[in-house]
């Protein structure tokens, strides 16, 4: 029996082994030129910075007439965007810029009032703070 299993695992190995030594790299065809690297690509790091721009939350409501707007909060938002008097950025979802709130002291649980400064906010637009 221990004969049986040696020549069995010589005959694995003699038809196993020559599949290995078989393969080879694929050779690059002459006729395609190969491809030229981008020019200049500056490193990760130095090509994106921190945004000084704040998440604070998104607009949920408006009261035009009042000139006065809620704004849901972010579990994030920054403390220093929460204090009255606070100034705010509106921006739509492509990053233009449609209005700016001053924050009041009215925070009721993840809802902050806002003032209405100038510009035409829109529901759903990001509110964010510009951090000095």
């Amino acid at each position: 029996m221990p004969l049986t299993a040696r020549l069995l695992t010589l005959l694995a190995v003699i038809f196993f082994a020559p599949g290995c030594a078989t393969v080879a790299p694929p050779t690059p065809n002459p006729a395609v030129s190969p491809r030229q690297p981008p020019a200049a690509i500056p490193p990760p790091a130095a090509a994106l910075g921190l945004s000084p721009n704040k998440i604070v939350g998104r607009i949920l409501a408006i009261d035009a007439t009042r000139g006065f707007a809620f704004v849901t909060l972010t579990a994030a938002a920054p403390a220093a965007a929460l204090v009255a008097g606070a100034a705010l950025i509106v921006r739509s979802d492509d990053l233009t810029e449609t209005g700016y709130l001053r924050a009041s002291r009215y925070t009721r649980g993840r809802t902050l009032g806002a003032q209405i400064i100038s510009g035409q906010p829109t529901l759903g637009d990001e509110v964010v703070f510009h951090a000095p």
